[in-house]
């Protein structure tokens, strides 16, 4: 946690000493705004706290830190005051290991060095940062699994509509294309013609689609964690294969019209 202004915990604030706290940014923010909105400075200030982790009385403020995702993931502005643990020891202690070490054995481990200070001691609920992590994402990641879920319904379901539709409109030209052959127009050029038909109509879908996944992709903002609702990766990798669909719905009925006689084609119609 970076510090912003005054000073950390040091080795002189003990439980004879006066209490002090650091505060974020965010209550720096809240309770001392300043009159022109530019903030006032709470370093030195005091304060009067309830909370069975402060000393009673007066508490000096000595430091402000920057905000800290410590309530939530989403959100770091939530205001916060710590306390030196060397002028009021909490009755729970959280510990917290840096290093290459077995997260199966590590509870064993931890506990063997705290016992030697006081067997007493109790060590439970040892779990790695990224057990932590993933717990506290664990309804955020359910509710996106079902996003994701419809998500790919909704496009499965796209691809086909792109599909047949595009694929109807090129069998209708059936005759148009054999008419076209037997006039000698070359086989490249109708399969050109018929791709660039389908894709104008598949920008012409991508741009509508685009401006209305924009729009609902502003609601689902709070769903989201680490990526942004405007994620263009996402609305690139849609678009590209809602596109190879169109494209391959205009070849395959074109390639295949093209196989056909054209004298067959036009007694058949």
């Amino acid at each position: 946690m970076t510090l912003l202004r005054g000073r950390l915990f040091a080795d002189q604030d003990i439980e004879d000493t006066p209490s002090i706290a650091v505060i974020n940014q965010t209550a720096a923010r809240m309770y001392w705004p300043g009159k022109d909105g530019k903030g006032e400075d709470p370093v030195g200030k005091r304060v009067i706290v309830r909370s069975r982790v402060a000393k009673p009385g007066w508490t000096t403020i000595v430091g402000v830190i920057a905000d800290a995702l410590t309530e939530s993931l989403a959100d770091a502005g939530t205001p916060q005051m710590y306390f030196d643990i060397y002028q009021r020891p909490a009755k729970f202690l959280a510990l917290y290991l840096r290093g290459q070490v077995d997260p199966v054995t590590i509870l064993a481990q931890v506990r063997t060095q705290v016992q030697t200070v006081d067997p007493e001691l109790p060590v439970f609920r040892a779990e790695s940062l990224d057990d932590v992590l993933s717990s506290s994402l664990s309804v955020r990641r359910f509710s996106m699994e079902m996003v994701a879920l419809f998500a790919g319904t909704a496009l499965l379901l796209a691809s086909m509509g792109i599909y047949g539709t595009i694929s109807f409109l090129v069998n209708e030209q059936s005759r148009e294309i054999a008419i076209r052959l037997a006039l000698g127009a070359q086989r490249r050029d109708i399969l050109r013609m018929v791709l660039r038909q389908g894709l104008t109509l598949a920008a012409a879908g991508a741009g509508v689609g685009l401006v209305d996944a924009l729009i609902v992709s502003h609601f689902m903002a709070g769903l989201l964690y680490g990526v942004s609702p405007y994620d263009l990766s996402t609305f690139a990798g849609v678009t590209a294969v809602l596109t190879a669909v169109a494209i391959a719905a205009s070849y395959v009925p074109a390639l295949r019209a093209m196989r056909l006689d054209p004298i067959t084609t036009l007694h058949s119609e």
